[in-house]
């Protein structure tokens, strides 16, 4: 007779051995519990409660098969789903032994990937909250043949944000990538709410002007930045603007101040007439952004 094991747990069940004129035969029934696999616990549960039936076994017209059942699978379900319980519990440890080998594997992987494509480096964002994305840059980034002077700006603090600019002088993809990972490099940079970027150069091998920005979360100030240099005339250049957020929202005068940290330090750093166009343009262009936010 089936004892109705849980699901996981090895099967069980009852043979009773029936003496000649049961029930009312004054020898008991001969109850043998069959539970391959069930362990000490199943096999001492299951022998006291047969010693248990023995002792209490009486003739009686009424039998006593399906009440012995009973008493026995009560007597091994709690040590089947103790059972159950630590096959899981093992199952889940092997599992969880098994993922951390395999993200250790993969870490390690990463790692001798690394190590052998020295055409890689990527800059993992230090608030992706604020619209920050992963940046990848290629074996020019630190190829030291392509090493430029970077230059800084004073810092700019307005309600606890602070804006800082960086500019070099580029002419070429391979000094763009230097400049850029050797600023992210740098703890303090690399830590930034955002890091604004835009350059302007002539590639003399292709016979291109070669341009590009990225607002790094703060929509729209790359763009603003490119335009900075667009209209000012600064060719050649890198400039960079690092944010570092205070947790009180500027609204428009954010973008005053990424343009004024540029232009400032283009003045100082690339040269004075290229600068001093600069920061008529960016006067020009907070002039029509107050304007606009007046509006």
């Amino acid at each position: 007779i089936d004892l109705q094991s849980p699901p996981g747990a090895p099967e069980a069940a009852l043979r009773v051995l029936l003496p000649d004129g049961y029930p009312l035969s004054e020898a008991p029934p001969v109850p043998i519990v069959d539970c391959a696999g069930g362990g000490q616990g199943v096999e001492a549960a299951a022998r006291e409660a047969v010693q248990e039936l023995l002792e209490q076994w009486q003739p009686s017209e009424q039998g006593c098969v399906y009440q012995w059942v009973e008493h026995l699978r009560e007597a091994v379900r709690p040590f089947l789903d103790e059972m159950v319980s630590s096959f899981a519990a093992a199952v889940a440890a092997q599992e969880e032994e098994a993922r951390a080998a395999a993200d250790e594997a993969r870490e390690v992987q990463a790692m001798v990937d690394l190590a052998q494509d020295s055409r890689g480096f990527a800059d993992m964002p230090a608030h992706p909250q604020h619209g920050q994305r992963q940046r990848r840059f290629d074996g020019e980034g630190f190829d030291a043949s392509f090493a430029v002077d970077i230059h800084h700006g004073e810092p700019i603090t307005d309600r606890k944000s602070t804006f800082q600019g960086h500019a070099a002088r580029v002419a070429n993809m391979g000094q763009v990538q230097w400049a850029l990972r050797e600023l992210l490099s740098d703890r303090k940079v690399s830590a930034a709410t955002h890091n604004i970027f835009a350059y302007r150069y002539f590639d003399e091998a292709k016979g291109v002007q070669m341009a590009d920005n990225a607002d790094d979360g703060e929509d729209g100030a790359g763009r603003n930045l490119a335009h900075l240099l667009s209209l000012s005339g600064c060719d050649g250049v890198l400039v960079v603007v690092s944010r570092w957020y205070g947790g009180i929202q500027l609204g428009p005068d954010r973008f005053k101040h990424i343009n004024r940290a540029a232009s400032t330090l283009l003045e100082a750093s690339v040269g004075a007439a290229v600068g001093a166009q600069a920061q008529q343009v960016a006067a020009l262009m907070r002039a029509a952004e107050a304007g606009i936010a007046h509006r």
